[in-house]
C-alpha cells in the first residue's frame, strides 16, 4: 500500500480492534503505579502492521515523571504484546511504540470510544487475522 492510498476496510477493522483492545489492557491490566495518570490518546498501526504508535498524555500531577513513565512503558510493552497475542487471532503481533504526547487539559476525555478512522464498512469478508496479504506468516512474532 503507498502512502497516498487511504486504509482498506480491513486494516481499519484491525486498527479499531488493536486500539479497543490495548484501551482495555490500559484500563484493567496495567498494575505499575508509574503508569497512573497515563492516557492513551492516539493510536496508528501502521500500513504493513508490523508497528503501533500509541500516543499517551499525562495528568498533571504525572508530568514531572515523564521519563519514568517512558520507561514503565517499555517494560510493560512486551506484556501488551503477550496479552494482545491471547485474545486476539493475530498471525503477527505488532510491536508498540508509545509517544508522549503532553499534558492532558481534561484526562478523562483524553481516550475515546473508537480511534479517529475507526468508520469501518462492514462487507468485507476477510476476518482479521492476519497482517500478511500474501500469506506469508515467516517472523510472525507471538
Amino acid at each position: 500500500m503507498s502512502s497516498s492510498e487511504p486504509p482498506s476496510a480491513r486494516h481499519l477493522r484491525v486498527q479499531s480492534t488493536l486500539f479497543q483492545e490495548v484501551s482495555l489492557l490500559f484500563r484493567s491490566e496495567l498494575s505499575d503505579p508509574r503508569l497512573e495518570g497515563v492516557s492513551p490518546a492516539s493510536f496508528e498501526l501502521t500500513p504493513d502492521g508490523r508497528l503501533i504508535r500509541i500516543g499517551y498524555t499525562l495528568t498533571p500531577a504525572a508530568a514531572s515523571a515523564a521519563r519514568e513513565v517512558q520507561e514503565a512503558l517499555a517494560r510493560a510493552s512486551g506484556y501488551l504484546r503477550s496479552q494482545l497475542a491471547q485474545h486476539l487471532d493475530l498471525k503477527r503481533v505488532p510491536q508498540l511504540r508509545f509517544i508522549y504526547i503532553g499534558v492532558a487539559e481534561h484526562p478523562t476525555e483524553a481516550l475515546s470510544a473508537e480511534p479517529p478512522d475507526a468508520a469501518v464498512p462492514e462487507d468485507e469478508d476477510e476476518v482479521p487475522g492476519s497482517f500478511d496479504e500474501d500469506g506469508d506468516d515467516e517472523g510472525g512474532a507471538r
